[in-house]
């Protein structure tokens, strides 16, 4: 690995790390029926490609479990599904304002709520301590299945909350200085192009 891209990795990921601890934390403390604990992952997905991304994601979960909230842990794979899935939309060239982000993070959510969802109903039975317990439990007693309260909150949830992130990783990325953002270039992706 080339020294610009190794000193990018050992920047970005402790700022991508610590950007989904502190707003995931204050989501999970304030109980809202959404996540936002990916904005870092998604940002260094797009800025470094999908292993640094999903490195971000995991290392934060594992944060995460350790000081907040112990079933963190359990939704890594969902971090890395959302890596290879930013990555793939980026490199479509989906990940631009308009309504292309909007497709993004509506399919993010999709395929965030799907592989979340064997997690929570196996290991949790739809009890994860989240706002969205809330909505599961309202659905539940409306005779659907655990599954299908799962499935239906997360489908509900998930596409806004990811927009949202998708949203605001965007939002930082055109924020960023152009001499900051050209050392990105040649990196896995070109956020240059993106704007």
């Amino acid at each position: 690995m080339d020294p610009k891209k190794r000193g990018l990795l050992l920047a970005t990921i402790p700022l991508a790390t610590g950007l989904n601890i502190a707003i995931g934390a204050v989501v999970y403390a304030l109980k809202l029926p959404l996540y936002v604990d990916a904005v870092g992952t998604i940002l260094t997905t797009v800025l470094l490609g999908w292993v640094a991304g999903a490195v971000v994601g995991v290392l934060g979960f594992a944060i995460t479990s350790l000081t907040l909230n112990p079933l963190a842990i359990y939704f890594s794979g969902t971090q890395a599904a959302i890596a290879i899935f930013v990555w793939f939309m980026n490199k479509k060239g989906f990940f631009k304002p308009g309504y292309k982000i909007i497709v993004t993070g509506v399919g993010l959510g999709i395929v965030a709520a799907v592989v979340s969802a064997p997690v929570i109903v196996g290991l949790f039975q739809g009890v994860t301590g989240t706002g969205a317990t809330f909505i599961v439990g309202y659905l539940a007693s409306t005779g659907k299945t655990i599954l299908q309260s799962v499935l239906l909150a997360g489908i509900g949830i998930e596409p806004v909350d990811k927009t949202l992130q998708c949203l605001l990783a965007l939002w930082i990325i055109r924020s960023l200085p152009k001499g900051v953002l050209s050392r990105f270039n040649g990196s896995e992706s070109s956020p240059e192009s993106n704007g």
